[in-house]
């Protein structure tokens, strides 16, 4: 019921690409990015993207297309979503909101680098957030021609930091890649302060 007057500042936006041309998994990514376009946080609440967009169903709409399950690439229902997660992971980083829960793939994607993903699977594993900021923030999503975006709206604070972030890849054999995911605050080309995000383990193909 807040109208958008609340949100008139873009606090960060991110993108990712997809193939157009797999329309089960492209269908998949409209399906859970809609449940997600235009949700209102209030200060203090906490995101759960499986509550949010629900449970991945035949009778939701969802269709087969490539997953990772038990190390290897099957086909399975609602196969995508994890890149409608992991790009709202991505731009809840940039706007400084607070992780509260989160799990990497068992495999790097293709779709963002070692560190950068969120995987979920529905009753297992979630992504959670919180708005941590002192107003109301507005999510909003659009996929479309090859591209899924997200964008966090709000109002500025007093004080507000320029966000990086990165991924160290720490080790890599032939069966695995470790990472680490850092975000570090500046004002004024100043640290202000650096979080170690998530340490992140995948297998490799």
């Amino acid at each position: 019921m807040i109208g958008n007057e609340a949100f008139p500042d873009l606090l960060a936006s991110f993108s990712t690409k997809y193939a157009a041309s797999n329309t089960n998994r492209t269908t998949n990514l409209r399906l859970a990015s809609n449940k997600i376009n235009g949700y209102v946080l209030i200060p203090g609440e906490t995101f759960s993207y499986n509550s949010v967009v629900g449970e991945r169903t035949i009778s939701a709409g969802y269709k087969d297309a490539a997953i990772y399950q038990n190390g290897e690439v099957v086909q399975g229902l609602g196969g995508g979503i994890c890149q409608i997660s992991t790009t709202l992971y991505n731009a809840t980083l940039f706007a400084n909101l607070e992780m509260v829960e989160l799990h990497n793939h068992q495999f790097v994607p293709s779709y963002v680098s070692a560190g950068r993903d969120a995987t979920v699977v529905y009753g297992v594993k979630d992504f959670k957030f919180k708005n941590s900021r002192k107003h109301a923030i507005k999510i909003t999503c659009s996929v479309s021609g090859g591209i899924a975006k997200f964008e966090i709206w709000g109002l500025k604070e007093e004080t507000e930091y320029d966000v990086s972030v990165y991924a160290n890849v720490n080790s890599r054999t032939s069966s695995y890649i470790k990472s680490s995911t850092y975000r570090t605050l500046k004002q004024n080309g100043k640290v202000i302060k650096t979080e170690n995000v998530i340490n992140s383990t995948y297998k490799v193909h």
